[in-house]
C-alpha cells in the first residue's frame, strides 16, 4: 500500500511539473506544440538516464523504482497530448505540422532515452 501512496504522490507531481513547464513553453513558442514535445524529450532522458543508475547502483530498491517510472515519469510525459495534437493538426488539414509533430516526437524521444541511458553508463561505470 505504500508503493501506491507515493506512486500517487510522484504522479500529482508529475503532473503538476508538466502542467507548468508546457504552459510555460507554448507562451514563449506558440503555434506549435512545443511544450509537450519538450516534456516527452525531458521525460525520455530522465527515464534511460535513471533506468541505468536505478539497474545497476539503486538494485536493493527496485520496489520504488515504479514510483519514478510509472509516477513521476508517467504522468510527466504524455503520449495521449502528442495524439490528440497530431490529430488536431490532421484534422485542420496542417498535414506539414502533423508528420513533423509525429517524426519530432518519435525521433526525439528515442534519441533522448539513448543519450541517458549512455550517459548514465557512462558516468556510472
Amino acid at each position: 500500500m505504500k508503493i501506491v501512496l507515493l506512486i500517487c504522490v510522484a504522479g500529482v507531481l508529475g503532473t503538476l511539473s508538466r502542467f507548468f513547464a508546457v504552459k510555460g513553453v507554448n507562451m514563449l513558442l506558440p503555434a506549435f506544440p512545443w511544450g509537450t514535445l519538450a516534456v516527452n524529450i525531458f521525460g525520455a532522458f530522465i527515464a534511460g538516464f535513471c533506468y541505468v543508475v536505478c539497474k545497476h547502483k539503486l538494485a536493493g530498491f527496485e520496489e520504488y523504482f515504479p514510483v519514478l517510472f510509472m509516477g513521476f515519469l508517467g504522468a510527466f510525459t504524455t503520449f495521449s497530448s502528442f495524439a490528440l495534437e497530431s490529430m488536431v493538426f490532421f484534422d485542420q488539414a496542417q498535414y506539414t505540422k502533423f508528420f513533423l509533430n509525429i517524426l519530432l516526437q518519435n525521433f526525439s524521444g528515442i534519441s533522448a532515452a539513448a543519450m541517458g541511458f549512455y550517459l548514465a553508463k557512462k558516468l556510472c561505470f
